[in-house]
């Protein structure tokens, strides 16, 4: 289930479904990444996801692997903003079917 509802994030992501990403997360969720750093709390995550849609015109976010562990779930990524590309992984953990954390790391 939770590989499925990993799957839901990336499209949502790369359709830049604001509402979709939404519903997935927990009133509690935690988004880090090299950027932001840490941001706690699920209006002020979606804000910072918001940024990133409103700051692009072409935004591509891909899964090569999705790998999960108990309530762990593991994307490996190829994300396009525009002209940059980007690789990486995204460990996502979920609490009652709710995006709990999500940890971002970059390839550099």
């Amino acid at each position: 289930m939770l590989k499925e509802l990993t799957k839901i994030y990336i499209k949502a992501f790369n359709d830049k479904n604001l509402k979709q990403i939404a519903d997935l997360l927990d009133e509690k969720f935690a988004l880090e990444d090299p950027v932001v750093k840490r941001i706690e709390g699920k209006n002020e995550c979606l804000k910072v996801i918001e940024d990133i849609f409103s700051g692009c015109n072409y935004l591509q976010f891909e899964a090569k692997n999705i790998y999960q562990d108990n309530n762990t779930t593991f994307i490996e990524f190829i994300l396009k903003l525009d002209d940059k590309k980007l690789e990486g992984i995204d460990i996502i953990e979920w609490k009652n079917e709710k995006m709990f954390e999500l940890r971002a790391y970059l390839d550099i």
